[in-house]
């Protein structure tokens, strides 16, 4: 339906925001073939797409992307409930960062 809000799933530590927004004409080429948004650096678990085969993303340097095909996919991570993402929708990935007062830096959360 035209004018349908879509809408933003929260898990963990990122946001996925549905967007109207082009990917850059490059992004094909920074395709993610293990389909892993996010990297658990602290405790090696991965927000990652459960069936590569159903979604691409697109790691842009600054952002990454999850453009799903024409079926429901699921993000799963060790530690939270897989979250569902609508069909043909692309979502952009935000991850969450965290101020440091005593150090006056913007730095990204580590999981």
């Amino acid at each position: 339906m035209q004018g349908e809000q879509k809408r933003i799933i929260r898990q963990g530590d990122i946001l996925l925001v549905p967007t109207e927004d082009p990917l850059p004409g490059w992004a094909k080429e920074r395709i993610v073939r293990d389909g892993v948004i996010a990297r658990g650096e602290a405790t090696g678990h991965h927000h990652r797409v459960a069936v590569v085969e159903d979604a691409e993303v697109f790691d842009c340097g600054h952002s990454m992307f999850v453009r799903v095909g024409p079926a429901e996919v699921s993000i799963v991570h060790e530690e939270h409930r897989p979250v569902q993402l609508e069909p043909s929708v692309t979502y952009r990935v935000h991850k969450a960062r965290e101020y440091d007062y005593l150090l006056h830096v913007v730095r990204p959360v580590r999981d």
